[in-house]
């Protein structure tokens, strides 16, 4: 069989296993290196037979500014000579990633892939098709596996998968229809087909961990144990083989806990073993960034030691995300992403009584006399109602200060307000926030929260005092007064 029939034939059945049905409208990643060069000429071939529609995108990453152009050029040329439309972006990586503080390598994956994103959903195509072949996997499965990695990290790429972009709402899959294709076969089929694809000189570069693996250790471990990147191949197959069990347990359990896209129920993980734990957190985690690139065992130890621990907490994760545990809740959150339903800080102002106060955030605390209510339970913990002799008081708006005491309703002694915050599953990046109803000689009320004993209705009231909370975004409080 010539290289040329070898190659096509396992591209062909690779598309199968990609679960790419005939008829497909394609975006493929194309570099204009060796491997998106064969993929892009392999499906040309196989277009008639399989009526695919393809497109060839090329993202100018602007890393090499020398080189950068030729290359998109080149890819260009390659794309014309084989009768294909050819779309490209270019797109500034050292700024963004300087900006965002991140990896040129991270900043580039993020930005390719929310580019050609944009192009498969423009195109209403089936996905994105890259080039990553046999070796790649081979170098992936190897690398994870140095670091510790578990079924998740040695099950490597699949064929067909969703990825979701970080900091955006988009999702776009990926499929990868060449993980059973050697490298060298890439070359020979370029060779064959009379394309000279683009040779990335950074590929030679042994400054990334990668490149070590691809042009040191891979040798060595082959020369060492004939095959073994074939072995290291198939080991990703049986994991993934192993983890499509485990995932759809944990997916269950996701789909139980979850309250919010990317909040969950304490209560629902509380029993469940430590090692369904941490795969649930790796898997909320991946839910939320769309990769779990650069995320360690030690960052998922401390998630799981933070969950199983106190609430009110929060530790930074890699890709610019909070881990946080609220006393019912635990999630995920991008950094710059405000969670907290109250407003900034504000400075103490006088309450209007009666009357609503408005802040410049659009919130408004209201204060009025009523008819007392049959009943003064509710289930809104934007209200609560209180003796109608405030009206003797001067009432202040304010925050927290050092020092607060608070005599919650139905105690008898006073507590510091930071231990009601505690005690209260206040969560700590939210305490400086919290709207407090004041008077001149004690706290009344902690907006969301609770009422103050000395501030209660008593039986012999006609009337009461109604506070309201109008605007605060979500349920503030755990229980209302």
């Amino acid at each position: 069989m010539s290289t040329n029939a070898k190659f096509l034939e396992l591209l062909d059945v690779g598309l199968n296993q990609a679960s790419i049905p005939n008829g497909s409208s394609l975006i493929v990643a194309f570099s204009g290196g060796p491997d998106s060069s064969a993929l892009l000429a392999g499906l040309v071939n196989l277009a008639d037979h399989r009526k695919l529609s393809i497109v060839a995108a090329h993202v100018n990453h602007q890393i090499r500014q020398g080189s950068s152009k030729n290359d998109q050029d080149g890819a260009q040329r390659i794309a014309k000579a084989l009768g294909v439309e050819f779309i490209s972006v270019t797109i500034d990586v050292p700024a963004i990633a300087s900006t965002k503080k991140i990896s040129i390598e991270l900043a580039a994956r993020i930005s390719r892939y929310a580019a050609l994103a944009d192009i498969s959903s423009a195109r209403n195509a089936l996905g994105i098709v890259t080039g990553h072949n046999r070796d790649d996997q081979s170098e992936t499965v190897l690398l994870h596996a140095s670091r510790g990695a578990g079924l998740k990290g040695i099950s490597g790429m699949s064929y067909n998968s969703i990825l979701k972009i970080p900091d955006s709402e988009v999702d776009v899959r990926v499929l990868r229809p060449m993980l059973d294709t050697p490298r060298n076969e890439c070359v020979k089929f370029c060779e064959e087909v009379g394309i000279d694809p683009i040779i990335d000189d950074s590929n030679g570069s042994r400054d990334y961990t990668r490149n070590k693996i691809r042009l040191d250790v891979l040798p060595l471990l082959n020369e060492a144990i004939p095959e073994a990147s074939q072995a290291l191949a198939r080991l990703a197959k049986n994991a993934n083989s192993d983890l499509e069990i485990i995932d759809w347990v944990v997916e269950r359990h996701l789909t139980v806990a979850r309250v919010e896209p990317h909040s969950y129920s304490r209560v629902t993980v509380s029993g469940l073993p430590t090692s369904l734990i941490t795969r649930m957190l790796l898997k909320a985690y991946e839910s939320h960034t769309g990769h779990i690139q650069n995320l360690e065992r030690p960052h998922i130890s401390d998630m799981v030691s933070l969950l199983l621990g106190h609430s009110g907490t929060l530790i930074k994760l890699p890709n610019g995300v909070d881990f946080y545990v609220d006393k019912d809740v635990f999630g995920f959150r991008s950094i710059g992403e405000d969670d907290c339903p109250y407003p900034n800080p504000i400075s103490p102002l006088a309450m209007k009584f009666p009357g609503a106060t408005e802040l410049e955030t659009g919130v408004i605390v209201s204060a009025e006399i009523i008819d007392r209510p049959k009943r003064l339970e509710t289930d809104n913990s934007h209200i609560t109602y209180a003796t109608p002799d405030l009206l003797s008081h001067k009432l202040e708006l304010r925050n927290r200060s050092n020092g607060d005491r608070f005599q919650p309703l139905g105690m008898k002694p006073q507590v510091k307000l930071q231990d009601f915050f505690v005690g209260a599953g206040v969560p700590e990046r939210w305490r400086d926030r919290i709207l407090i109803v004041d008077s001149e000689i004690r706290i009344i009320w902690i907006a969301g929260y609770r009422l103050a004993e000395w501030a209660k209705v008593l039986p012999e009231h006609e009337q009461v005092t109604k506070f309201e909370l109008v605007g605060a975004k979500g349920n503030l409080g755990n229980r209302s007064d």
